[in-house]
């Protein structure tokens, strides 16, 4: 039994090697931007904060390897250069014994 947020990792691992549907996001008709010291701010048409993430970026690659541990992803590692590239970001995931996702940790 995959958990919500397990299905979600595995429909983004779908994207990405080119399989699956699109997963449909509904923002609004318009965006508001707003930079300022504290940040980037998204609102959608109805004023409502759009999250962002900046502490899991991943910096610029053109080639992914992923392990998985039976049906869970457990690796992500980023490589700028093409597989014998350099390693720019690596993704570890944990899970508890019902394959509901536990952490995400960057190095």
């Amino acid at each position: 039994m995959i958990g919500t947020l397990g299905r979600f990792v595995q429909e983004i691992r779908d994207l990405l090697t080119g399989s699956g549907d699109p997963i449909p996001v509904d923002i609004g008709a318009n965006l508001d931007l707003n930079i300022d010291a504290a940040g980037l701010e998204i609102k959608n048409d109805a004023g409502n904060p759009i999250p962002t993430v900046d502490g899991l970026s991943i910096p610029a690659h053109d080639y992914i390897v992923q392990t998985y541990t039976g049906a869970n992803l457990t690796n992500v590692v980023y490589k700028n250069g093409g597989a014998g590239g350099t390693i720019v970001a690596t993704l570890d995931m944990t899970y508890d014994g019902n394959d509901n996702l536990l952490t995400v940790t960057k190095s």
